[in-house]
């Protein structure tokens, strides 16, 4: 399924991008963007004959806006004599919900942006021209103008989901939630991204081996091995670097419950702590010796992002550089004013982009 992959490298953008509040700020804007593209959905809601109102749509946003946000919250975090450690919620990963309804489109895609999941919205009465897709493109138009990949929200029919390959299955029946989600394995994996630390490895090995726990050397690069953490999903996983940015992105990355640098997996916990439902528990330790310090994993970024008002579809830019790009290509979106993001987009949201943007395209 190719959408996983652009899924799995959206997950990726909005991750590793730690600016403060940016969930919230993102949430705003799209709020202000509903608001001023009322009439848009009214005229929608009146085309389609559909029995809902403009209002239960902004109700629907407002009551997940203020579901509590539990991104990377923890009140034990603590610094020992020669270690940081401590546990937090952190997003799933790739999650599909099947849903038709527009109100619970609007209630997961929210939660996505504040969790900072991927959501696939996976669709058994799929439409091109749908209030659900109207809602998809103000949402994943914000997403790029804040620099977050426009693949972080899909809405797909549901015969091109392929469950088995997300991280957690949503089915929405009568109101309710059914939940699948993946389980962790009993292995560990240790990955030697720096060869100077041969000598700790092998008492740590030797460790491992007296008490009879299941692990796994790896190395190579860093993308390969978070790769094969995300399809193995480790109980616990230890990298061995000297760089603090390979570092940073493992611990952000690595889909474990356990994720060490520098440390020994003997440290790894049962984290059975499920905050909700977009949301697993991951504790980290590294050390706090000068050579390899991960302060910076809370640091905070005072970049500001101009914060345009403009319309639902802004003309699309033409870039004579990135034209002849587009054309091998044909699958990019980039929409001038509102980001300086360029990327391939899945197919599906290509088409109903055009085709909601022919309709209601203000002049």
């Amino acid at each position: 399924m190719e959408e996983i992959k652009l899924l799995n490298n959206a997950f990726r953008i909005y991750n590793l991008n730690d600016i403060p509040d940016l969930s919230k700020r993102v949430l705003d804007y799209i709020l202000l963007r509903l608001i001023d593209n009322k009439e848009n959905f009214e005229k929608m809601i009146e085309m389609l004959k559909e029995v809902i109102s403009f209002n239960d749509i902004l109700n629907a946003f407002n009551e997940a806006y203020k579901e509590n946000d539990f991104y990377k919250k923890s009140n034990n975090y603590k610094q020992g004599t020669d270690y940081y450690s401590g546990a937090f919620p952190v997003p799933i990963g790739n999650i599909v919900v099947e849903t038709n309804n527009v109100l619970d489109v609007i209630k997961f895609f929210v939660g996505g942006i504040k969790s900072r999941n991927t959501i696939t919205i996976s669709q058994t009465e799929y439409y091109e021209l749908s209030l659900s897709n109207m809602v998809l493109i103000i949402f994943v138009e914000a997403l790029a103008k804040f620099n977050i990949s426009r693949n972080t929200l899909m809405i797909l029919p549901f015969e091109e989901c392929m469950y088995e390959e997300y991280d957690k299955i949503i089915e929405i029946e009568n109101g309710k939630d059914s939940i699948k989600q993946k389980s962790f394995s009993s292995k560990n994996v240790i990955y030697i991204e720096n060869h100077a630390f041969d000598s700790e490895i092998k008492i740590e090995i030797e460790r491992l081996k007296a008490r009879n726990i299941n692990f796994e050397i790896i190395d190579g690069s860093l993308e390969s091995a978070l790769e094969k953490i995300k399809k193995e999903k480790p109980k616990g996983v230890a990298i061995y670097t000297k760089n603090s940015n390979i570092a940073y992105d493992f611990i952000t990355l690595a889909n474990s419950q356990n994720v060490f640098v520098n440390s020994s997996i003997l440290n790894a916990e049962e984290l059975n702590d499920k905050t909700n439902k977009f949301y697993y528990k991951k504790k980290i330790m590294y050390p706090t010796g000068q050579e390899l310090n991960l302060d910076e994993y809370y640091r905070e970024y005072t970049n500001k992002f101009r914060e345009i008002k403009t319309d639902l579809f802004a003309k699309e830019k033409t870039d004579n550089n990135l034209e002849e790009n587009n054309k091998k290509n044909d699958t990019g979106i980039e929409n001038n004013n509102e980001t300086s993001l360029i990327e391939v987009v899945n197919p599906w949201y290509k088409r109903i982009f055009e085709k909601i943007k022919k309709l209601f395209f203000r002049r």
